[in-house]
């Protein structure tokens, strides 16, 4: 990456307030930038660090009028990042162009001329991969797969019998999709497994975090919806049914037949309970228990979970609850009569 300050601006869209020619050749953080750096600062407030930093430029939010540097403002310099990074960084595909020899594919399956298939790659029967697709090495595709247009499986991604992936995936390592929903029913002699032949389908622009797993419907599917966004280390049931825009964060638990709205945010460690339903917009706080539906538009934490104020409320009543309880054993000890001491 090499390119002028003001080509930067042009890139984000900002406001450009200072020396245009300024060489950039990185972007880095406030703390990590260097002479030749642009960095960027979230928050107005914050405006302080920009004395500190060694960074040639910053991207700020366009309400910060001067700095000590020249500065690109813009309405969220997060998403200016996000698209600087893009154009002069672009990601890397987890394979190179072709197909490595080491790959055991299916004479029934069907690949796209441009695809990219990584070292020990196995793909299925009746596999298909669209235009763009990009594996990486150890990945294992199953049977009866579709993986649409310019998605990218990431090494050692698992995808079981039947899982469709749409446009513009990506899914990271270690991810596995499809696997067996906890299903079973009670018999003679302990649990007797419930055979899960239903199937997962995820949408267009879906991404997936290391180590998550999506299990796969017990019958018919278990769905995620377009633009959904999903963390490391996140488990989702069977036959759960997620809409478009969704953010779900690390460690967070979705019980089975569990309905997440479109635009729900999950924070992470969040636990939710089977067959209920977020409303849509709703935000889930971090460790929350959820336990029962949640209406939409709503923000929720604690465990059970209720609406985020109330539980705030009864957090901070119980940090004050020791010294509570302290006041009334001494209110109780002065009520109390006085010991006969044996006279009439």
């Amino acid at each position: 990456m090499r390119t002028t300050l003001a080509e930067i601006a042009a890139i984000v869209g900002g406001d450009l307030v200072g020396d245009g020619t300024v060489i950039i050749e990185r972007v880095a953080s406030l703390e990590d930038a260097d002479g030749v750096s642009v960095s960027f600062l979230s928050r107005v407030r914050q405006a302080g660090r920009l004395k500190e930093t060694r960074a040639a430029a910053a991207i700020v939010p366009h309400t910060l009028a001067t700095a000590p540097l020249p500065i690109i403002r813009v309405r969220s310099p997060e998403r200016a990042v996000a698209a600087l990074l893009t154009v002069c960084l672009p990601p890397t595909p987890p394979a190179p162009p072709g197909i490595h020899p080491t790959a055991v594919i299916s004479p029934s399956a069907v690949l796209s001329d441009d695809v990219a298939i990584g070292p020990y790659v196995v793909i299925g029967d009746r596999a298909t991969l669209g235009s763009g697709v990009a594996i990486g090495a150890g990945t294992f595709i199953g049977a009866d797969c579709r993986i649409d247009a310019h998605t990218w499986l990431f090494p050692r991604v698992t995808l079981y019998d039947g899982v469709c992936l749409g446009k513009w995936v990506i899914v990271h390592s270690g991810a596995v999709i499809g696997s067996d929903g906890f299903g079973y029913t009670t018999g003679e002699h302990g649990a007797v497994k419930i055979p899960q032949v239903g199937d997962v389908v995820i949408g267009n622009l879906v991404e997936i975090g290391a180590n998550t797993t999506i299990d796969r419907a017990t019958l018919g599917s278990t769905r995620i919806g377009d633009g959904t966004k999903i963390d490391n280390l996140v488990q989702i049931g069977h036959n759960v049914v997620i809409g478009a825009h969704v953010t779900i964060c690390a460690q967070t638990g979705i019980a089975g037949s569990t309905v997440i709205e479109d635009g729900v945010v999950i924070a992470g460690q969040a636990g939710l309970k089977d067959h209920i339903t977020v409303g849509a917009g709703a935000k889930i706080g971090g460790q929350a228990g959820v336990t029962k539906s949640v209406p939409p538009r709503i923000a929720v934490s604690g465990y059970p979970a209720r609406p985020h104020e109330q539980a705030r409320r009864i957090e901070a009543a119980l940090v004050r609850l020791p010294g509570v309880l302290q006041r009334l054993r001494a209110l109780e000890r002065r009520l109390e009569p006085p010991e006969n001491d044996g006279q009439p």
